[in-house]
């Protein structure tokens, strides 16, 4: 696992429990309602000449999946909410080496927030971005490549692209 991965579920491990303090949850059930996962992709995606609508990013290894968001799914790439609450979301991307990746945080059909990952003198550029959100049983989250036609996502077998989610505290 990579070490930002290692980090990121850290600091989100941390986040969880002081939302549980702040709120005055003295049995904390953010002990007993646990969502937490990160789902990684291993190839390229997008730069499709002429195609300017939204891709959803698909993800071909689930790191982790607590609460089983995504059990039985050979190419996860939505979350859908179970269990309503405040989550923290969490994304980093690659750009390809001659193309920028632009890639968005969506919520229900509707932009979040995004990143952009810009070349770097003929190299990768890397970017992330990370939203907390209020999340209603149903809600649906993914990440999408923006106006594919212009904008790529670079991966590999080092897992560059990922996806984080965790329930901080159940409402």
């Amino acid at each position: 696992m990579a070490p930002w991965t290692v980090y990121t579920m850290a600091v989100c491990v941390v986040l969880a429990a002081a939302a549980c303090v702040a709120y005055g949850k003295t049995d904390c059930s953010c002990a007993q309602d646990k969502v937490a996962f990160t789902l990684t992709r291993s190839t390229d995606e997008g730069r499709i000449t002429g195609y300017n609508d939204d891709i959803v990013v698909t993800f071909d290894d689930v790191i982790s999946d607590v609460g089983g968001s995504f059990a039985g799914e050979a190419r996860p790439s939505v979350f859908t909410c179970v269990i309503p609450g405040v989550y923290l979301f969490t994304f980093t991307a690659l750009a390809q080496r001659q193309h920028t990746a632009y890639i968005k945080l969506m919520k229900n059909g509707k932009l979040q927030t995004a990143l952009w990952a810009g070349r770097v003198q003929g190299n990768h550029g890397s970017a992330s971005n990370t939203a907390v959100l209020h999340m209603r049983k149903g809600d649906r989250v993914w990440l999408a490549i923006g106006s594919p036609g212009y904008y790529a996502l670079h991966s590999n077998h080092n897992r560059f692209a990922t996806f984080t989610g965790v329930l901080l505290y159940p409402d």
